[in-house]
């Protein structure tokens, strides 16, 4: 067999196949019987020269209007994808990427072998310079001062993944592609070929929630398809992994962040893993995932998060912040927060089996005699990533973002370098949110090697390496890494994924309460007249800015006016105080409300409101994480998270007056991050004001349904009693989907993942790590928002589910649970 440049090789095979010029025509082999081998060659016969002159190529291609070639295989073999068509090499008529461009095919870059081979051959093939700058997830842009490059200078460093929040849309994705496949050519261009690993935090695709809002319907089948969906509308715009899905037991009720989560309840929690996971992570043949094919053109890996007790944090604020660094666990259910990653991401409903990787939290697990591990961030904590090495996983480890400056956790008195040192030492395969090859990833394996030996350093960095090309194989990056607009807009325009999108945001509403049945089969009539109120929403400044105020409808008049008859207040001119532009804003008086004479014939009344918001998500003052401050400055306040829209003092009998875990302090005693006797507010008091305006201006028989967007349990006991129906939904709920069930065009489906609390006393009195441990609400109907509580048209739920959830809370998981010291 003649050897022959890879330009020669493609020009020649491209003649016998009729290719020459790729310009999308017929490429295909002659003659029918042409025999095709794709046997696995041995592992020896590495690397494989090309084919001769004369060899018949048993591939086709066409070039896309997105500006790469898409070659295809026969007979089920992979589908490539390039920018320049010179790296397309040919060994037995097949085709392959010559991503390093040494004119043979090596084991890494032959499709026919297994994901697990090619990433081992992959890393052996690498330097251990080479594996050190796979241990980043840092992106593509250079932000430094003076960068030359700053849109992909780190790409040319040799970055190889990062984040992007593009939330690519039906109008955005021409854009998004068009970067993503800058991307991959850049790196196709460069000297290994190693392609670039895109991420993304979880967003709401094709009109489908995540996981806050997917829960309610506690069903696999729907979990399922809702991930498969996803999947599909990511990997088409570029995206290949997912910065989640967040799998925190949210057994705190005020933690900030459980507005990214699931439920409380551990065993919810694992079934929607095992789901969802499976969804993302294979490509299915057929849209109501049950063709399962495993990983495929489609699929996208899963990161795990954030591993592990981070919905137990004893001040109940933003992790992000030094003020909520500290897990608890005054139940010693740390197991329990296990169990979604040990028995939900290690055993998907799907081919694919386990979760690609998964990210350690930032906080620290507490316990005075270090039961958890050392008092480190998560990404530190080499003894709790032991658990998941030990139950046999040997997925990809990466950390939360910016643990080495400025977010270290129990590392303070450590330099970058050094906290590198600890987090490689841990097990961390990438280290997330900068590329610090230069400073921070050379010295530490320096050091490693100075303490440890050259071997057992290159060792480390060898088997990181070989894990980040696992995921990058899983995903076909090694083979097709470029995006196809045809393919994204057959997503977007779907009327299959539009279907599942409405009957799962149909199916998501919890329904609470309907006094008189007021909701049911059959809706309420032939148009009925409806009033929908003008809510005015005062001035708001946070962290993000100032946003001035508005007039809004409670609900979308022209949905609403398809289901009844609608009438509104009027909104006259705006007179209050310029914003910043010199433009006039609103105030509650350019509002002319209906009279009680004027609404003396409206059968029904809707209104939307927030749960409410918490002024201080946990503290006032400090100097922490300014961005997540409401209140920078001054000595750091420890404050309570409210879930009542009045104000709230924590001065009850279960308020803790000293914490478990703080900080250590010269005399030997830790700092005390109890809010006893501190104050918080909601930000949207008005909210209840307004349903109390609302209901005092309605004749006697009108009925007042309320429609609740939450993002955390809620203290009903303030607002109930004003209402006859409530309809409860998470994250941004579309109001069709409201109006749907209202009219009785769609029966309520979902149950609560979480318990609403019957008062504030209960949420003090309740255990950080522990689920349902509190008093639920009752209501007027009688009926308490427990945990998988809620109405249809025939009454309180009692299905499959509620018989499978309501058992018992999980305290062990399944898995054996072994740490290494």
């Amino acid at each position: 067999m003649s050897n022959i440049t890879r330009r020669n090789l493609l020009a020649a095979s491209a003649l016998t196949a009729g290719l020459f010029g790729i310009t999308g025509c017929d490429t295909s082999t002659s003659g029918d019987d042409a025999a095709v081998d794709l046997a696995t060659p041995d592992a020896g016969s590495y690397p494989i020269d090309p084919d001769g002159d004369g060899v018949e190529a048993k591939w086709t291609s066409e070039e896309t209007r997105d500006g790469w070639t898409r070659v295809t295989n026969p007979d089920g073999g992979t589908t490539l994808g390039v920018k320049d068509t010179a790296k397309i090499i040919q060994v037995g008529g097949l085709a392959f990427r010559d991503m390093n461009g040494n004119g043979k095919l090596d084991l890494w870059e032959d499709w026919r072998q297994s994901n697990a081979e090619r990433a081992a051959a992959f890393s052996d093939s690498l330097s251990d310079d080479d594996c050190i700058k796979l241990m980043f997830h840092g992106g593509a842009a250079d932000t430094s001062d003076g960068a030359e490059d700053p849109e992909f200078g780190l790409l040319r460093q040799g970055s190889r993944a990062g984040v992007s929040r593009l939330s690519s849309d039906e109008e955005s994705y021409p854009t998004d592609i068009r970067w993503i496949n800058e991307v991959q050519g850049i790196c196709e261009e460069a000297e290994l070929g190693i392609p670039y690993l895109n991420s993304t935090d979880p967003y709401s695709s094709l009109n489908i929630p995540t996981g806050l809002g997917l829960a309610p319907v506690m069903d696999k089948d729907l979990w399922r398809k809702a991930g498969m969906w996803t999947s599909r509308a990511w990997r088409a715009t570029g995206v290949t992994v997912e910065l989640g899905p967040q799998i925190d037991l949210y057994t705190q009720p005020t933690t900030v962040r459980l507005n990214g989560a699931e439920s409380e309840d551990p065993a919810l929690t694992r079934d929607f893993v095992q789901a969802f996971c499976a969804g993302m992570q294979s490509t299915w043949g057929d849209d109501d995932a049950t063709d399962d094919r495993g990983w495929g053109d489609e699929s996208v890996a899963v990161m795990l998060k954030h591993y592990v007790g981070a919905g137990a944090i004893e001040t109940g604020g933003n992790d992000h912040t030094l003020g909520a660094k500290y897990d608890v666990f005054p139940g010693d259910n740390y197991n329990a927060h296990l169990i979604p990653f040990l028995d939900g991401g290690m055993h998907l409903d799907s081919q694919t089996e386990q979760m690609a990787s998964v990210m350690p939290n930032y906080g620290i697990a507490y316990s005075d005699d270090e039961e958890y591990g050392p008092l480190v961030g998560g990404g530190f904590n080499g003894k709790q990533l032991s658990i998941l090495r030990n139950a046999g996983w040997d997925g990809m480890i990466c950390s939360d973002w910016n643990i080495l400056e400025p977010m270290q956790r129990g590392l303070d008195d450590l330099t970058p370098a050094e906290r590198c040192k600890v987090l490689f030492e841990a097990g961390v395969d990438q280290y997330g949110g900068k590329f610090y090859y230069e400073n921070c990833g050379k010295p530490a394996y320096d050091a490693i090697a100075e303490e440890q030996g050259q071997g057992a350093a290159s060792t480390l960095v060898h088997e990181a390496a070989r894990r980040v090309a696992k995921v990058m194989l899983d995903v076909q990056l090694f083979d097709e890494p470029y995006c196809d607009r045809s393919v994204a807009k057959e997503v977007f325009e779907s009327e299959e994924a539009k279907a599942f999108a409405q009957e799962i945001n149909d199916k998501r509403i919890v329904m609470l309460k309907n006094a008189g049945g007021i909701i049911s089969d059959g809706g309420m009539g032939d148009k009925p007249k409806v009033y929908i109120p003008q809510k005015f929403i005062p001035t708001f400044t946070n962290h993000m800015g100032t946003k001035p105020s508005s007039v809004e409808p409670a609900v979308d008049l022209d949905l609403a006016a398809q289901y009844f008859e609608v009438v509104t207040d009027t909104v006259g001119d705006p007179t209050g105080e310029p914003d910043e532009d010199g433009n006039p804003t609103y105030q509650e008086s350019d509002i002319t409300r209906l009279s009680s004479d004027e609404l003396a014939d409206v059968a029904y009344v809707l209104v939307k409101v927030k749960n409410p918001q918490d002024h201080y998500d946990g503290f006032s003052g400090g100097t922490d994480a300014p961005q997540f401050l409401t209140e920078p400055g001054g000595p750091m306040v420890y404050r309570p998270i409210s879930l009542q829209y009045r104000p709230y003092t924590a001065d009850g009998p279960n308020v803790k007056q000293v914490s478990i875990a703080g900080d250590l302090q010269e005399d030997g005693t830790r700092v005390n991050c109890a809010h006893y006797g501190q104050s918080s507010y909601a930000d949207n008091e008005y909210d209840l004001d307004f349903v109390i305006d609302t209901k005092e201006r309605l004749p006697k028989n009108a009925k007042l349904i309320l429609l609740v967007q939450a993002d955390h349990p809620m203290v009903f006991s303030e607002i109930e009693p004003y209402v006859d129906a409530i309809l409860l939904a998470w994250e941004n709920t579309p109001d069709e989907s409201y109006l749907r069930v209202v009219s009785g065009a769609a029966e309520p489906y979902g149950l609560l993942q979480y318990q609403m609390p019957a008062n504030m006393d209960t949420v003090e009195a309740q255990l950080e790590d522990v689920p349902r441990d509190m008093e639920p609400y009752v209501d007027s109907e009688g009926n308490a928002y427990d945990f998988c509580f809620g109405l249809n048209w025939s009454g309180v739920i009692d299905d499959d589910r509620t018989k499978t959830y309501k058992a018992a809370p999980l305290t062990e998981p399944e898995t054996t649970v072994e740490a290494t010291a």
